[in-house]
């Protein structure tokens, strides 16, 4: 979100704590929009959200398959335009274990490239319009931002009693 709207910002120590806040949030209408920090990313709060698997994973696997098959059609052609000919083999595929090498060599950068290409996307980064809501989530601690709720709202006193330190509203 680029542009945050008025709302609550809870403030968490433990991962159990943000989680479970999150599985009992997450269905209800009036925390639509609701958004959760952490200072790196982690499984769990994934599987609270109830995200099912990552799409960077198609990144890295397309990728990593461009990569195998680039590998290896760059040595068959570079074999077919100059033939090293040895023990009467003809050029190309009669040498595709010496090829594995460029292959797998390929494969691999390819889908880190893919994968970190599909990371950026998908998280949105950079984005130099978003603002930090609190220092302390890049840090060490979680948070959930609550649009359109008040300190001393129904969804605050939610959020207090699954276990957040601090509560305290942010926005415009």
């Amino acid at each position: 979100m680029s542009e945050h709207k008025q709302g609550v910002l809870a403030i968490f120590e433990y991962l159990d704590h943000v989680c479970n806040a999150i599985k009992d949030i997450r269905n209800k209408p009036e925390y639509a929009d609701y958004e959760v920090y952490s200072p790196t990313s982690y499984h769990e709060i994934e599987h609270a959200c109830g995200f099912g698997f990552s799409p960077v994973r198609w990144f890295t696997l397309i990728c990593g398959l461009v990569g195998t098959l680039s590998g290896f059609g760059l040595c068959i052609l570079l074999d077919l335009d100059w033939p090293l000919i040895v023990g009467g083999k003809t050029p190309a595929f009669y040498s595709l274990p010496a090829y594995v090498v460029i292959g797998f060599e390929l494969t691999i950068l390819l889908g880190g490239i893919g994968t970190i290409a599909g990371m950026l996307i998908f998280c949105k980064i950079p984005n130099p319009k978003d603002t930090v809501l609190d220092v302390r989530l890049t840090d060490n601690k979680f948070g959930i931002f609550i649009p359109g709720a008040e300190v001393d709202g129904e969804e605050a006193k939610l959020l207090k009693s699954f276990g957040a330190e601090e509560i305290k509203e942010v926005g415009a």
